[in-house]
């Protein structure tokens, strides 16, 4: 059983050399634009299959094994948006041969995501759509039906999701078999400066017509704590349980509330005053509740900043000295989150557990 698979970034290293090799026209700017502002290394794209044809060495800069920041995550799978075509028909064959490569190690049910690009019309939505629900039901042929497979597509944070969910369900009314294998949608990549405060209308919509029309229902999958580096470990939990709130039924990762506290230890870490009374708004909100799991701001002094703070510009920075009064803070804060999504949601958390390690960058 495996929920949470990139469906290209199951890709093998053997295989994504191969349909780079055969790719006439890689999108070399993809991948090593970030590479090379990440590592200061700069790559011969000309040799790249020639330098690179050992398969370790082409391992060492494809896969993520290791802890690493997610900018280093990131450039890896670019390289995989770079060496691949991501048309119609190699999407149906990627879908079916990671199908049966996963069978083969055990898997009996596993769901996949895809995304498309930001630009992608409503053709190319339904197009992709249906090859990769096609490679689907090939990879489950294959194996003599002996894996369940299926597909969510991922929506950009900051694109027209809203009408690209009526796309996939105008196209789940029309294909039968996408409404067989369409089972959700996510939000994933870099979610620094998309508070999932934009999204709880979306979120709601969705839900509402999941009551309406529960056989074209669709889950909403959420990354989400996963990379924080605008914001306060506080509120980068915070995120965590808002998504839960507003209606997300799995969230992705979720590092904000497994990171040590301690390792922010006399940190400098800022964030916009308009983050910071998101804060102090929530922690006013479940203030009962919260108290109950160990020690926090002070009642009083919440309501002063919050009065501080609120007529000020909204996008201008607060810093925060993360002390051991800071510490003792997140630790109870990051319980009261996690008992939040667990006792009084339905959301699930996909920790992810290997992701996360290198991710958080963890010994």
């Amino acid at each position: 059983l495996d929920l949470h698979n990139h469906l290209y970034g199951s890709i093998t290293a053997e295989k994504l050399f191969e349909i780079g090799i055969n790719n006439p026209k890689p999108r070399w700017n993809l991948f090593t634009d970030l590479y090379q502002k990440f590592h200061k290394v700069e790559l011969n794209t000309e040799s790249f299959f020639t330098d690179y044809r050992d398969i370790e060495r082409f391992k060492d800069i494809y896969l993520f094994n290791k802890p690493a920041p997610f900018l280093e995550f990131q450039a890896k799978f670019n390289l995989i948006i770079a060496l691949c075509k991501f048309d119609e028909e190699e999407i149906k064959y990627v879908s079916k041969d990671i199908v049966i490569e996963h069978a083969n190690k055990g898997v009996t049910f596993a769901e996949y995501r895809i995304m498309y690009a930001p630009y992608a019309t409503k053709d190319v939505y339904f197009s992709k759509t249906i090859a990769a629900c096609e490679g689907l039901l090939l990879g489950e042929q294959s194996v003599n039906n002996s894996m369940q497979a299926k597909l969510v597509v991922s929506l950009h944070r900051d694109g027209n999701y809203e009408e690209q969910y009526k796309w996939l369900k105008e196209l789940m009314t029309e294909n039968d078999l996408v409404r067989k294998y369409l089972v959700g949608i996510d939000f994933c990549y870099i979610e620094e400066g998309f508070p999932p405060k934009e999204k709880k209308s979306f979120f709601t919509s969705i839900i509402r017509d999941n009551i309406n029309n529960p056989h074209s229902a669709l889950s909403i999958l959420y990354h989400v704590g996963e990379s924080f580096a605008d914001k306060t470990p506080k509120s980068a939990a915070r995120w965590v349980g808002e998504s839960a709130l507003y209606g997300a039924h799995r969230l992705g990762h979720c590092l904000a509330l497994g990171n040590n506290p301690e390792s922010f230890a006399e940190k400098t870490i800022s964030e916009t005053i308009g983050e910071r009374l998101d804060q102090i708004n929530f922690e006013i909100l479940h203030y009962e509740k919260l108290k109950s799991f160990g020690k926090t701001q002070d009642y009083s002094k919440l309501i002063h900043e919050k009065e501080r703070l609120q007529n000020k510009n909204l996008d201008s920075k607060i810093s925060f000295e993360i002390n051991k009064q800071y510490i003792d803070e997140l630790n109870a804060f990051q319980d009261f989150v996690i008992y939040l999504v667990r006792e009084e949601t339905k959301s699930v958390i996909e920790c992810c557990p290997t992701s996360n390690l290198y991710r958080a960058m963890l010994p």
